[in-house]
């Protein structure tokens, strides 16, 4: 079994690192992180590894993963360059979304890699159960690419070749996909809220809607999925709505206004009339009074 070692064992990290430890694929052998407490609770949820408080306390290993947040990851690799515990053989990838494996190149000659995984790592324990059939985005060197699609198909996962300079175009798609439909639910509880209806109820409210509506999307695509107001072109019911929002919240309102533009344009893609998209263009591009 080949040894990993992880700097950085957050949520990501924790998750990993244990489904890789327990299938067997690797041996999580050294944890770092911010301090020695959060690197020993890593390693007992992993159920295997070592923590330090530095770098330099760290064997060298086959594998290593960077799991620090984005702008400490080319801090890291330099001093993991600087550190002489990596060669020719060793691979070292970071789980970045928006970052290449270029900012590994300090590194070099050892192979290097990023791998980001379509998957959102609020709780490490729902992620065991949840990541298998978790699509992964690889790129790099060709010998890392191939050794961590491995790692990642042994524990259920698809992997996907994604060019290095579309990295940030391609983590863009998934923030809007993710962390923006959470801040939508957030929205709209904030809107049932002014209506007078408490948290519990609103949620127990949108888990049927919310949840066929992802099911639509995946199946029938956006254009086929979108219903509603805008997709009927009813500009009274969408102007009123604007207002009740304006009187609660101004940014409530905005943020209604900017979805509804885009809205508009997706409904246009179907069945919506263009005087009605017009109409609906004026009323949602009006400044909120």
């Amino acid at each position: 079994m080949q040894s990993l070692n992880i700097i950085g064992a957050g949520r990501l990290g924790k998750t990993l690192g244990r489904l890789w430890q327990e299938s067997g694929v690797f041996g999580v052998q050294s944890i770092y992180n911010r301090s020695l407490e959060s690197g020993q609770n890593a390693c007992r949820f992993i159920g295997a590894g070592n923590a330090v408080d530095s770098l330099s306390a760290m064997p060298s290993a086959d594998l290593w993963l960077i799991g620090c947040i984005d702008s400490e990851i080319a801090i890291f690799a330099q001093r993991l360059a600087d550190s002489g515990l990596v060669d020719e053989r060793t691979i070292i990838f970071h789980c970045s979304g928006a970052l290449s494996s270029k900012e590994l190149a300090p590194l070099g000659p050892a192979l290097v890699a990023s791998a980001h995984p379509v998957h959102s790592f609020a709780e490490p324990e729902t992620s065991l159960q949840t990541f298998a059939k978790t699509s992964v985005a690889v790129e790099g060197d060709s010998h890392a690419v191939e050794v961590i699609s491995a790692a990642f198909a042994a524990i259920g996962c698809e992997t996907l070749a994604i060019d290095p300079l579309n990295k940030s175009l391609y983590h863009a798609g998934s923030v809007i996909a993710s962390n923006y439909l959470t801040t939508l639910m957030d929205l709209s509880l904030q809107s049932f809220a002014a209506a007078g209806i408490e948290r519990d109820s609103a949620l127990r409210l949108l888990a049927p809607i919310v949840s066929q509506t992802l099911q639509n999307n995946l199946t029938l695509g956006p254009e086929r999925s979108l219903t509603g107001p805008i997709a009927r072109g009813d500009v009274e019911t969408v102007g009123a709505q604007v207002e009740s929002l304006a009187s609660v919240d101004s940014q409530l309102a905005l943020c209604y206004r900017h979805l509804g533009l885009a809205c508009v344009e997706l409904a246009r893609r179907g069945s919506l009339s263009p005087e009605s998209a017009a109409r609906l263009i004026e009323l949602l591009s009006e400044p909120t009074r």
